[in-house]
């Protein structure tokens, strides 16, 4: 058993023994490297390395979690914990944790990037790419993360976990008011084309030299995957049934019904090899592939073991972190890896049959007016280019998306057939494999 399953072990131990009914430990031992970079030089490099755990206790229906960060009084830190539990309100909605013997999977990491010695050297090919490109002006990020986990629980959970991955975000300027990003996002060194991402950056912010004011009216969509990441964000914190018992969910009563076209199928894989590959959920129950959204039709909605008693459906592994983060409440269920099903398309051919649109490279702001129907908006940034007649002819600036998250999703009308795993720490744009959209006759304002 490895200190990380044993520490946990330990702590659930502590749980038990001042009489916890159910008890849960994540143990966490990470890495991250960091190098920002702006005005095509790079600014600072920071390390941080973190271990920790979460702790999460039952006394009948009473519950309680926490982030320990002091392992050497964890013992202490447990019982003060369930103590704490002892004195909280009854929780009516606790349901339970997940019970069995369980097998699990295990994950291959590339060690490579576990010994990664000048993660420099790729910010620099990044600046180098997008200046050869004609890109003057050049600032990002650059991370490199490391991270290993176990867990234990009462009921039966006793598994470790291990990642490594690589995040690199490009945004190249020519102008003041002309930019353009590009991301790269990887588990495998293999794949670290760092300059081929300068470069890319750089070309889109050439395409969006001397923008002019966007016109408002309904117009089609292509949409770069980095766009389509916020927006599919959005869409998977809404198939959590917590969020539908909650009301923050388009998705209420939609189980069989079409909420998309049938271009869209929507699945959680968290074993697809990525940045947020992992082989069990935060209770403790294997990992599986869900498929949300199959050719258009919501299939299903995640559930951990209590939400899936209220719904009285079988749990389906999607247990988030036992302690709230910035984008999750407590173990709430969520997608750790969302997969867009790749259409047949070229990008060049979404364009090409687009007689009145824009081509969109990033977005920001994305802000819901009503959750429960999807009413939204989100604001285009870096390259927004004006298509007509299936040629770009431009760009512009100052536009807003302001529509619906439901039509958004029944006007998609086609995908392109390569997928790119996108991250954007700046916005819940979640680790994920997507394709580039097209989408019909979408509501365009303009933003100030």
């Amino acid at each position: 058993m490895s200190y990380l399953k044993e520490t946990a072990a330990q702590l659930v131990e502590a749980a038990r023994e001042e009489d916890a009914d159910d008890a849960i430990a994540e143990v966490f031992d990470s890495s991250i490297d960091q190098i920002r970079y702006s005005n095509s030089m790079i600014d600072t490099s920071n390390h941080w390395e973190t271990i920790h755990a979460h702790v999460f206790v039952a006394v009948g229906s009473r519950t309680m979690a926490s982030d320990v960060r002091d392992l050497r009084r964890g013992a202490d830190t447990v019982r003060e914990v369930v103590g704490l539990a002892r004195k909280s309100p009854v929780n009516k909605d606790y349901g339970g944790i997940a019970s069995g013997r369980f097998k699990y999977k295990s994950g291959r990491v590339d060690k490579r990037i576990a010994s990664l010695r000048n993660p420099a050297k790729y910010v620099l090919d990044a600046i180098d790419g997008a200046v050869s490109g004609g890109a003057p002006d050049v600032g990002g990020t650059f991370f490199v993360r490391n991270s290993r986990w176990g867990i234990a629980s009462s009921k039966g959970a006793s598994a470790e976990d291990a990642n490594a991955s690589l995040d690199l975000s490009v945004r190249a300027f020519t102008q003041p008011e002309a930019s353009g990003q590009a991301v790269l996002v990887t588990a495998n060194l293999d794949r670290m084309k760092a300059s081929e991402t300068g470069a890319r950056a750089a070309e889109l912010a050439i395409s969006a030299n001397d923008s002019v004011p966007g016109e408002e009216g309904k117009l089609d969509l292509v949409m770069e995957p980095l766009f389509l990441g916020g927006v599919v964000g959005a869409t998977a914190s809404m198939v959590s049934g917590l969020s539908v018992e909650l009301g923050m969910s388009m998705f209420d009563k939609k189980i069989g019904k079409q909420v998309a076209s049938e271009e869209i199928t929507l699945a959680d894989d968290p074993f697809m090899k990525s940045m947020s590959r992992r082989m069990f959920d935060h209770e403790g129950r294997p990992s599986r592939k869900n498929v949300v959204i199959k050719n258009g039709s919501l299939k299903m909605l995640l559930h951990n073991t209590s939400t899936a008693k209220r719904f009285k459906v079988r749990p389906t592994a999607s247990t988030g972190p036992l302690v709230a983060t910035l984008f999750s409440m407590p173990s709430e269920p969520m997608m750790f890896h969302p997969v867009l099903e790749t259409g047949d398309q070229k990008i060049e051919e979404l364009v090409e049959d687009v007689k009145n649109g824009l081509y969109i490279n990033n977005t920001w702001y994305t802000r819901f007016q009503n959750y429960s129907t999807g009413d939204f908006s989100t604001i285009p940034r870096d390259a927004v280019l004006r298509i007509r007649n299936g040629e770009v002819i431009g760009a512009v600036k100052n536009i807003r998306v302001s529509d619906n998250l439901m039509k958004f999703w029944k006007n998609v009308d086609a995908l392109s057939r390569t997928p790119e795993e996108i991250y954007w720490w700046d916005e819940a744009a979640p680790p994920a494999h997507l394709p580039a959209a097209r989408v019909r006759k979408m509501r365009i304002t303009r933003s100030s």
